[in-house]
Formats: C-alpha cells, structure tokens, sequence
C-alpha cells in the first residue's frame, strides 16, 4: 500500500477482519518479464531455464517477484541449497523468491519457498499469491484455491477483476501505542 498509514483506516481498506482470520486485497498480478524484472525479455509463465532438475518455473510479481517451480514432491526439493543460487542467479537483477509447489489437486497446493534476503520461511503470503496464480494462469487449478505451507494454509482466490484475495488465520504478535510527533 502506497498510502499514508492511518491506524483508523488499517482493517477497513487492506482487509477485512474475520472470525476465523482476515481477507486482503493483495491487488493485482504482474507477468511481464520487464515487471519481475528479468535481465532479458521471455515468456514468463514458461520459462525456458532450469537448475538442477528444476525445470521450466514461472514468474510472476505480487509486489515483490517470485519464480515458481511445480514439482511432484515439493519437500524432496533441496531448497535450503539450491534456494540462495537461484536467488541471486544473474538472471533476477533484484535478486528473486524462490516458491517450489505441488499441485495435489484443482484446489490444493503444497508450498516451500526460499524467500530472498531471509531464507526457508514456514509461512509467505506474497509467495502463495504468485504460486497460486500461476497455477490458475496455467490451467492447473480452479480460481479459488488453498495454499498450504509449513506455517498455515491460506486461500487464495484470483478474481475477474484481476485481483488476488489472500484470506488466512491470523494472530495479534503485539499490541502498542505511539506518538505520531515522534515519527516526524
């Protein structure tokens, strides 16, 4: 969100709070090699590269850009070492998330991902985004989807508005206050 942060405002325009969790809008998908961004022009829902048996992966940024790699077992994939070489590959100028799924069926995804800078993460947001709209834009899943991670399963549905919608459990970690003058 490009806004200026409004503690009002924060449940009502990002999403909206459940009982069983919470609903955002994550906005909309963007395939274009330039938008990953890619060092040079290719289809992105098919492409022509691999590492290590890890073939033809799709790209797609969520606000941040993400590889995806659909694979039959995804924890069989060595993602700990072959995460950060793909990461940092000179192919992803911006360094990339690396997301390794299995399609279990047309609503069903299993998902590991290498996130850039942080590593194996049980749980990413942005990274069942992509994958799941990949797999949508492939013909692999319905619109409407769940997503499960080490951390959680997240349903994601992709809209005919082009939008993603990311609903999850979600849980408070803190509870603060502060003065606005301090952050002047």
């Amino acid at each position: 969100c490009r806004r200026p942060f409004r503690p009002e405002q924060a449940c009502h325009e990002a999403g909206r709070p459940r009982g069983d969790g919470a609903s955002v809008d994550m906005g909309e998908p963007r395939f274009d090699w330039q938008d990953i961004p890619l060092a040079f022009g290719m289809d992105t829902a098919l492409m022509p590269v691999s590492w290590e048996g890890l073939d033809q992966p799709g790209a797609v940024n969520v606000g941040n850009p993400h590889v995806i790699f659909f694979v039959a077992d995804c924890d069989a994939v060595p993602l700990d070492r072959i995460g950060p070489e793909i990461e940092t590959d000179p192919l992803f100028p911006e360094r990339v998330n690396v997301n390794v799924a299995s399609v279990t069926d047309r609503g069903h995804i299993r998902l590991r991902v290498w996130e850039r800078g942080a590593g194996l993460t049980r749980a990413c947001g942005t990274g069942a985004c992509a994958t799941a709209v990949h797999a949508m834009r492939r013909g692999l899943v319905e619109r409407k989807v769940a997503v499960a991670l080490p951390g959680g399963t997240l349903t994601i549905a992709w809209g005919e508005d082009n939008r993603i919608r990311m609903t999850g459990p979600a849980t408070e970690a803190y509870r603060g206050s502060f003065e606005w003058g301090d952050f002047a």
